[in-house]
């Protein structure tokens, strides 16, 4: 058992039957933190979460600092705000150059996602303080200078690796057609991934209506998006287009939260720390009395994705008709494209 949880995916020997899902929680590592220090926690946090280990430190960091009263300073909460959104980007641009490959058969780019890594650690090179952002109550100075030709540099390799065109002219672009056009045109795994998506008539399976489930991925952030909603219902496909419709975004977005137009998430004083993470919303709830840490909970995206009447499961009730073999592929893109960081295991009967 890993701390970020298991699914196992199971289809059925009789075609038409229901195709069963278990969501194999992840091991309480809560425990490790109840009558620990808050500074205790903040060691432990991150070295248990192998998946989106700056939003969990990030939402934690949130979660005591409430708990215990604390106010940091702005600059800090949008150094933290930024770091986490570097580590979106960098998850979103591995699952498109090199896990949507492997779903046609194919291998993935390593050179470019040996680059997308190297991001998130020179982007907090770009900050100094004592204690580093993640701090309780830490303070931190922002090298702008530094940031913001890291960001031009993302944006470029972004425009070079993932759309093979100026990000704002993807995002410019309107409805299955002009989607398709894109995918005919440009030469990136992404943009092949998409076209074959629609080749085969897979970017409409599991075309329900938004929100028709408990449904906590990261397309809910960016449902209202114009192209996106161009797009209708969200489908399996319309689910990784909202990956790259975030990173097409998250340079400018980044930008926005260091110079100050766009506010950061704070602390609150129920000790709740909340946090959008690459696969959705991450939450962290402490208490903390005479110093220690007497209560602790943390709720990912995945518990709420994988519930019974998650999202996932509404996606899975709609490959029950198929043959077996469409049934095994459709299964791992209903996964992938919900939550492409949870471990899972496709069985057949």
């Amino acid at each position: 058992m890993t701390a970020e949880g298991r699914v196992m995916i199971d289809l059925p020997a009789t075609p038409g039957a229901p195709v069963g899902m278990t969501y194999l929680p992840p091991a309480d590592v809560t425990r490790l933190m109840i009558g620990k220090t808050p500074e205790e926690v903040l060691k432990i946090i991150p070295l248990v979460h192998g998946v989106c280990a700056t939003a969990q430190t990030h939402a934690s960091v949130l979660a005591l600092e409430g708990a215990l009263g604390i106010k940091p300073p702005k600059q800090t909460l949008s150094a933290r705000q930024t770091l986490t959104m570097m580590e979106c980007l960098r998850e979103h641009v591995l699952r498109a150059i090199i896990d949507w490959p492997k779903l046609m058969g194919q291998r993935g780019g390593i050179m470019a996602a040996r680059q997308a890594m190297a991001f998130p650690p020179r982007f907090q090179a770009g900050f100094t303080g004592a204690e580093g952002a993640f701090g309780l109550n830490a303070e931190v100075t922002a090298n702008l200078p530094h940031l913001a030709g890291l960001l031009d540099e993302a944006t470029a390799f972004l425009e070079t690796a993932v759309f093979g065109e100026a990000a704002d002219v993807w995002l410019s672009r309107r409805g299955h057609d002009q989607l398709r056009q894109w995918a005919a045109a440009a030469d990136t795994t992404a943009a092949w991934f998409v076209g074959w998506l629609f080749d085969t008539g897979r970017f409409g399976i599991a075309a329900f209506p938004a929100f028709g489930a408990v449904d906590a991925t990261s397309y809910v952030r960016r449902a209202s998006d114009p192209l996106l909603a161009s797009l209708g219902a969200p489908a399996i496909g319309a689910r990784f287009v909202a990956r790259l419709v975030e990173l097409a975004r998250l340079p400018g977005e980044i930008r926005g939260v260091l110079i100050g137009e766009t506010s950061a998430p704070a602390p609150l004083a129920s000790g709740r720390g909340e946090v959008e993470a690459a696969r959705g919303p991450l939450l962290h709830w402490a208490r903390v009395e005479e110093g220690r840490v007497r209560e602790y909970r943390i709720v990912p995206p995945t518990a709420c994705n994988f519930a019974r009447q998650g999202i996932a499961s509404l996606c899975l009730e709609e490959i029950a008709a198929m043959d077996r073999e469409e049934q095994q592929l459709c299964a791992h893109l209903v996964v992938n494209a919900v939550d492409p960081c949870v471990a899972y295991e496709v069985r057949a009967a």
